[in-house]
């Protein structure tokens, strides 16, 4: 454990790299994209969330009745099926 004491102590006496004095700017700016990108995925994240939301409970309320025509048969306003009749 001395041992340990005695190297952090003769790191504190050195000095700092000059290489390290140029690091802030560059780590700041890299923070601060981090943070946009953060943000801007949690406003997709909720406008996600309103979205599905909104469609389920719009969705499971049905809406307006199905109407009773086949899907592909003619239907019954066409002019043609109402001269057949």
């Amino acid at each position: 454990m001395h041992d340990i004491d005695t190297m952090l102590a003769a790191l504190n006496d050195e000095g700092l790299p000059a290489q390290l004095a140029t690091i802030d700017g560059p780590v700041m700016k890299g923070l601060g994209a981090y943070g946009e990108r953060q943000f801007s995925r949690r406003g997709m994240v909720l406008a996600i969330g309103i979205a599905g939301f909104l469609g389920l409970s719009l969705g499971i309320d049905g809406g307006a009745p199905a109407a009773a025509e086949p899907l592909l048969a003619m239907p019954a306003s066409a002019p043609s099926h109402l001269l057949n009749d």
